[in-house]
């Protein structure tokens, strides 16, 4: 199949339905705390953050607009509920069940549950398939959370709802940017004497494109929970109530900042206390900062770095520690509040406010644990969450339903990946730490979610619980005694972390079942399942070795010098006049095509067979090291996607073996010295391969017809049970047996 080039622009016009803004995005230099995100490391700078418009200016214009909204909202009400209910009323007349509960655990393999089954575990898991089904899902192309639950949601490819991998690239600079949310500081800013007041709000929008089941039962009477599935920020407008997930920022405007205070020398880069300045990241340390603690009395005293002023200077908080060695016992003071830990404990959530000025501030929230009580003393502190009780933006609809849940039940993180990745990645915490962290954040949404299933009596209930796919990605060399990431690591004490995740998944499903009510309908999913990841593969290394890429170093003509093996360049260190391919993200990579990258070369009407060329390259890629292939298929965009946003995906869609995936610095578009290098991070499984052997999971309380089901078909089979026909642009199809087959 070939692919059409120059028939049109390569993104929308505005001013068309669904369409995404022609206009580029705020170019950020590099990927760094998208880095959390996907597991890739940070470029040479971070993602530029929102700057004072996000958490300021935010954190006034959404407390007033808050209260406006509460008060309509109180107004309304009455006239709200009976027209809900009538609707309902003739709807629930239509439907075979009056509520549908989606439990989604991110990640759950079919072959561990398999596994579990074969080893007499997994007791619920077991009788809800004796009650209704159980197949492996398949996934979407590229298999990634944000593309998958995207699909989950609309019932479509990426095709049609937009969302394509978790980085794009800024099509003016070549550099990665997220895919799925674009938020803008406000940037207005009204100066009183020694005061500055932030004016503008900031702009987010959502990149996903179609329209969500949810919506569609909200526009036939059928109210819907959602929490936390990815790719719901900034919230929808749903009939019923959303807390957002993925792309929630934390308070300094990115995708997820750690700090790491330690009373001895900081490595690399310049700390804050030396500086005199808020600390910055240095070259050692991907997804946080490490900082110096000063003797200050008795004790220590460190300074957490928030968000921006309005004068784009970042705000600090000092951090004092009073440290009792011998007895294992750290007394800490932030903000006027005290606490204490002792060895391996998190604290609660601490709140915190930074102040720019009478009545212009930003609260957020992190934890505390203590790394060491030896010499240096060393504490972590978790990236500064958005407070639910006081958010700075609207994480959930309506605006209150965030904060009314904080007040009921206590703070929660809201960070959208909260689960610390790089902290363990960079051996800032632990492995019990990692896990104790995933677990509390567990423990927050089974409240949340019990809390809706036990008062919610009919429509839809969506959810979706992370920790099954984060300590998958970090506990997976458990599973794996050759994984070169278990070199100088624990094997031994944390080996049966993924059998007690799949176990806790089992008694999730347990409590949920025996939640149910008469009319109820249970579907346990997953997004995708799991592999082994030992090997990374930069195919920009390989572009450059075959002639397709070139380096501003490179000589006009004669052969390539080889590079070291542990070289790095940036995308910016590229030779764009010369380059015809490139890599950015982890699904594939793009031509440099005229009319479409900034400086692109290659011609519409030479891309076709450029694009084949390529493809019969790449099919039979072996690593060297291992004498091994290590592709199995390579598609055209047009043969993996059908509809309107095709022509945003990667050209060349790579589907790497088990044990393979796009490289590290490969996917925030780097020219590494080597095609092939180890994983030796702890992020040890994966599932950026071949989506055909990374199925997820379906298990369904009631039986379904279609023996090969799809994450797509989930929306138009919701649909299905309450009535309301699939609409056209979905590409799933109910698989529930037809009415009278039954």
């Amino acid at each position: 199949m070939r692919r059409r080039f120059g028939s049109g622009p390569p993104f929308p016009r505005e001013d068309e339905p669904d369409s995404m803004p022609s206009r580029l995005h705020r170019i950020a230099p590099a990927a760094a705390l998208c880095a959390v995100l996907v597991g890739v490391p940070q470029a040479a700078l971070a993602y530029i953050g929102p700057g004072a418009g996000f958490a300021l200016g935010g954190s006034i214009l959404f407390g007033v607009a808050g209260v406006l909204v509460a008060l309509g909202a109180l107004l309304l009400w009455p006239l709200r509920t009976l027209l809900r209910w009538l609707r309902s009323r003739r709807r629930l007349g239509k439907a075979r069940a009056r509520r549908v509960i989606v439990l989604g655990l991110d990640g759950l393999d079919p072959g561990l549950i398999k596994e579990g089954f074969r080893e007499g575990r997994l007791p619920h898991f077991r009788a809800l398939k004796e009650r209704g089904g159980f197949r492996p899902l398949a996934t979407v192309w590229p298999a990634m959370s944000p593309v998958a639950w995207s699909g989950f949601a609309t019932g479509t490819d990426a095709g049609k709802h937009n969302i394509f991998d978790f980085l794009q690239r800024d099509l003016r600079t070549y550099l990665p940017i997220l895919s799925s949310t674009k938020i803008e500081g406000g940037g207005r800013v009204l100066r009183l004497g020694p005061f500055r007041l932030p004016l503008g709000k900031p702009r987010i929008e959502l990149l996903r494109r179609s329209k969500a089941f949810w919506q569609v039962l909200g526009e036939n009477g059928v109210k819907s929970t959602v929490l936390r599935v990815p790719i719901t920020f900034p919230p929808e407008k749903v009939d019923g109530q959303m807390l957002s997930a993925m792309c929630v920022p934390d308070l300094r405007g990115t995708q997820g900042t750690f700090s790491f205070f330690t009373a001895g020398e900081v490595q690399g880069g310049v700390d804050g206390a030396s500086a005199g300045v808020a600390p910055v990241s240095d070259e050692e340390t991907i997804g946080g900062v490490r900082n110096r603690l000063e003797r200050h009395g008795a004790g220590y005293r460190g300074r957490l770095v928030g968000p921006e002023d309005p004068d784009g200077k970042l705000m600090t908080l000092p951090v004092d520690v009073t440290v009792d060695a011998a007895a294992k016992r750290a007394v800490f003071r932030v903000d006027g509040r005290e606490f204490v830990l002792g060895p391996e404990e998190n604290s609660e959530w601490i709140g915190m406010t930074f102040r720019a000025g009478p009545g212009v501030k930003a609260q957020g929230i992190a934890k505390f644990r203590v790394i060491s009580f030896d010499d240096p003393f060393g504490f972590y502190v978790t990236p500064i969450h958005i407070d639910p009780e006081s958010p700075a933006m609207a994480i959930s609809h309506p605006a209150h339903y965030a904060i009314a849940l904080a007040k009921l039940q206590g703070k929660f993180a809201t960070l959208g990946l909260a689960e610390d990745t790089w902290a363990l990645n960079e051996r800032v915490l632990d492995e019990q730490g990692f896990l104790d962290q995933a677990y509390q954040i567990h423990e927050e949404r089974k409240t949340q979610f019990f809390h809706v299933l036990d008062r919610q009596r009919t429509g839809s209930i969506s959810v979706v619980f992370d920790a099954t796919d984060r300590i998958q990605h970090m506990f997976f060399r458990y599973l794996d005694p050759r994984h070169p990431a278990n070199a100088g690591k624990d094997t031994e004490k944390h080996r049966h972390a993924i059998r007690d995740l799949y176990d806790r998944a089992d008694a999730l499903v347990g409590e949920t079942v025996a939640r149910l009510r008469k009319g109820d309908v249970l579907f346990v999913i997953s997004d995708h399942g799991f592999k082994t990841f030992q090997r990374g593969v930069n195919l920009n290394t390989w572009l450059r070795e075959h002639g397709y890429l070139f380096l501003q170093s490179d000589p006009a003509a004669g052969p390539l010098p080889v590079l070291p093996a542990d070289f790095k360049a940036e995308p910016a260190q590229i030779d764009w006049s010369r380059t015809r391919a490139y890599v950015s993200g982890l699904g594939g990579f793009y031509l440099n095509l005229q009319g479409r990258e900034a400086r692109g070369i290659v011609t519409p009407e030479a891309a076709p067979a450029l694009l084949e060329e390529l493809a019969a390259a790449l099919r039979p890629l072996r690593d060297p090291d291992r004498g091994c292939a290590c592709v199995n298929a390579v598609w055209l965009a047009p043969e993996v996607y059908r509809g309107p946003y095709t022509g945003n995906a990667a050209d060349l869609v790579i589907g790497f073996k088990p044990g393979y995936r796009t490289g590290w610095d490969a996917a925030v578009g780097r020219v590494g010295g080597r095609t092939f290098e180890d994983n030796t991070r702890s992020w040890s499984g994966d599932h950026c391969n071949d989506p055909r052997v990374v199925p997820g999971i379906l298990f369904s309380s009631v039986p379904f017809a279609e023996r090969q089901p799809a994450l797509i078909d989930l929306a138009p089979t919701i649909l299905d049970l309450f009535g309301i026909a699939r609409p056209a642009w979905m590409t799933g199809r109910s698989f529930l047996p037809r009415e009278g087959s039954r």
